[in-house]
């Protein structure tokens, strides 16, 4: 027989004897939503206000008040959800696991567990009834708390329709991150048997997913050297969509920013119903002795050991390892193995609470720390051949690259958008192109089977053999079916030019290659060029002349040899000045992205600066257009224009003496500051100096595959029309 008693009436019972937490909720959420909005707006409008006031008057005032109701939009959402006050964020969560435990606190007593199920109702109406009262002590507050928040933003007559849907989806982002955690808390609590193991196991299931699946990422980035870090692997989005914190997080951040991501939420529903229906389920079937245990359901207590020991030895020591600095893998074997021994014992503890029964599992024990050295195993002996893969030519549709050297020559539109993808190279589109770079990249795999890895040229010294022939390059296979796998490798100087060569007869590739042609050029709006001496000059021309210039330029790169590139210095460099969209629809007018604000340009809203359109002797068209219009490219510096030369010597470079004629060929009237590392500064004024000093340097410029070596000792000039952008390389 059961009783007949109504829902309603046993969740207000429940609601009434968990009063203090309704009042603590309420109170929590009204203080860090609606009264700190209130207050965040204040501070906003109140500051710029009375700036504008004594800078402007009344019309400056205006104005500055739409501008930052402007800004306060952008924000508004991320006060409903944390993602702008994280405390909010870190509250939700920690509501969550109140929420839970007080409701199901009663399972973990054996007296309290006896007599509620003593009692005439069934498991799942006692189940429904503390869950259903938690969500409702979380719920009701939540929603009028950001209801009121909206309505402070009316009252301060920033609310349009677009930011009240913004605030509704971050409020409905908030609630789905504190289902996560409260389920998450729920299926804890029924599967212990003591609220402090709960809260260890809500610990567990909460980052467990999120910890194995960056710990595969970060254990291929410590072992593997053909491993590529910079794109989002599988692992990276099972992370975040299969882990509740990693969900939790990705939500507050996603609708805090007003975007509504659907699937987001499907994740975070589905993972939802799982662990709400997986902890339903065992509480139907919890045993009423497991009460004041460790854990409901001992027979599991072997299985979450392992589970857990493994990721977690292996993971507290690549942190013991960042934290102390040890470089290499030799010590990770020997450091996981302790690590592994000493949480089976805090494990076993917990389990018993008796640290004379440490040893009543050594079996799980065994196949823990036999765990951890079978995975370390693989990762170090390369089981898997990870570093040797190369895919079956037949399946690959396309080969994309990017050698390092790239990054400090070319200087794409994409840099700006976060997509690191597009600056990859494609092969041109064509067979010839993907067998030429197969053949590069198995170039690739033979080096590192010869001791030339990405890891050793990494931490290379600048005038190390290495150095000097070699550039790792980042390579991306894309197989029939879509998938893409990146690797990267580190590639002979002569290899990667000969490969680019062969390329480089391919108009496609060339398209690919130079920044020109990933310029919408109709949205160019002003052009700056820079020549020996390193600082922006404006060009004054109309968006007829601009067009004209641009397409010269085309021709000249089009045509350009892949030697003068190679090995060629420049004349100089043009940049052009485009609208940057993303800065200006996240910001208004007043974003401002300026690459290279040193050189005397003026700084203009909404705008990017993209450099690296570089000039050689040869551009006729290019040059030909400048020098009609009165723009000339200088070659040599004049020592009268120059204020001071500062130059900055490596300790080696002092050690070695490798510039001691020229320093004394000086006279004794320098600025000289010695490091204790033993490098040094030399600041050079008297024009007699400088002028010797101009003779041995030139602007530095790496070329399309580096100069063969980095730079190491080198310059600064300072003009009397300002700084140059260059370094100058020492000859």
């Amino acid at each position: 027989m059961t009783s007949k008693i109504s829902y309603i009436k046993l969740i207000r019972a429940d609601i009434r004897h968990r009063g203090w937490l309704a009042a603590l909720t309420g109170i929590g959420l009204f203080l860090g939503m609606p009264v700190y909005a209130m207050l965040y707006i204040d501070s906003w409008f109140s500051g710029s206000m009375a700036m504008s006031v004594a800078e402007g008057g009344s019309g400056a005032a205006a104005q500055s008040r739409e501008y930052i109701a402007e800004q306060i939009r952008d924000l508004f959402p991320g006060l409903l959800n944390g993602f702008r006050l994280s405390y909010l964020a870190a509250a939700i969560a920690v509501l969550a696991v109140l929420c839970a435990l007080t409701g199901f606190s009663y399972i973990h007593s054996k007296e309290k567990l006896d007599f509620y199920h003593a009692l005439p109702v069934k498991r799942e109406k006692w189940f429904s009834v503390s869950y259903l009262s938690g969500l409702v002590i979380f719920l009701v507050p939540y929603v009028i708390c950001s209801a009121l928040t909206i309505a402070v933003g009316g009252a301060h007559g920033i609310m349009t329709a677009q930011m009240a849907a913004e605030c509704a989806v971050a409020a409905a982002g908030g609630i789905f991150a504190f289902l996560l955690i409260y389920h998450t808390c729920i299926l804890a609590a029924v599967l212990t048997g003591q609220t402090v193991t709960g809260l260890l196991a809500t610990l567990v299931i909460t980052v467990y997913p999120f910890l194995v699946f960056s710990l595969f990422a970060a254990l291929k980035g410590i072992f593997f050297e053909t491993y590529y870090g910079g794109m989002v692997t599988l692992t990276d989005t099972l992370a975040k969509t299969m882990s509740p914190a990693g969900l939790f997080i990705s939500l507050i951040n996603s609708t805090g920013a007003g975007v509504l991501s659907t699937g987001l939420f499907i994740a975070a529903a589905v993972l939802a119903v799982l662990l709400l229906g997986g902890a339903f389920f065992l509480y139907r079937i919890y045993p009423s002795e497991a009460a004041g245990n460790a854990l409901a359901f001992p027979r599991t207590a072997p299985v979450f050991k392992v589970m857990i020991c493994i990721p977690a030895a292996v993971f507290a020591t690549i942190i013991a390892k960042a934290f102390t600095g040890l470089s290499g893998t030799k010590w990770i074997l020997v450091l996981s193995l302790l690590a592994a021994v000493i949480l089976c014992a805090v494990i076993e503890f917990i389990y018993q609470q008796d640290l004379r029964m440490l040893l009543k599992g050594w079996i799980s024990s065994v196949f823990s720390v036999a765990g951890v050295f079978l995975v370390l195993c693989v990762f170090q002996f390369d089981l898997t051949g990870y570093d040797t893969y190369l895919p079956d030519q037949a399946k690959v549709e396309s080969i994309r690259f990017y050698p390092d050297s790239f990054l400090g020559y070319f200087e794409y539109p994409e840099d700006y958008s976060g997509d690191v993808t597009e600056n990859f190279v494609d092969s041109g589109a064509s067979d010839e192109g993907t067998a030429a770079l197969y053949r590069l990249a198995r170039a690739g795999v033979g080096n590192l089977e010869e001791g030339y890895t990405p890891s050793t040229l990494d931490l290379a010294d600048v005038d190390s053999e290495i150095t000097r022939d070699y550039i790792n390059t980042v390579f991306c296979y894309k197989l029939s079916g879509g998938r893409e796998v990146y690797r990267r490798y580190c590639l002979g100087r002569e290899e990667l030019l000969s490969a680019m060569e062969e390329l480089y007869q391919n108009e496609e590739f060339r398209k690919e290659l130079f920044p020109i042609f990933h310029v919408d050029t109709s949205q160019v709006d002003s052009i700056f060029y820079a020549d020996a001496y390193g600082l922006g000059m404006p060009m004054e021309m109309s968006d007829e002349q601009i067009q004209t210039l641009l397409e010269a330029y085309k021709k000249d790169v089009m045509a350009v040899d892949l030697e003068v590139l190679v090995g060629n210095k420049p004349l100089g460099e043009m940049f052009l000045e485009i609208p940057d969209e993303n800065a200006a629809d996240a910001f208004g007018e007043s974003a401002t992205v300026n690459a290279y604000a040193g050189y005397g340009s003026s700084v203009r809203p909404g705008m990017i600066t993209l450099g690296s359109f570089y000039i050689y002797e040869g551009y006729d068209n290019t040059i030909a257009w400048m020098e009609e219009y009165g723009y000339t490219l200088r070659t040599e510096i004049e020592p009268e224009d120059v204020q001071s030369v500062s130059l900055y010597l490596s300790a080696g470079s002092v050690r070695d003496g490798r510039h001691t004629e020229l320093i004394s060929s000086l006279s004794s009237d320098l600025e000289l500051f010695a490091y204790d590392d033993g490098s040094q500064d030399i600041t050079i004024r008297s024009q007699d100096d400088i002028r010797t000093v101009l003779e041995h340097l030139e602007p530095y410029n790496r070329g399309i595959l580096g100069s063969g070596s980095e730079m190491g000792d080198y310059a600064d000039i300072q003009f009397d029309s300002g700084s140059s952008y260059y370094s100058y390389e020492i000859k």
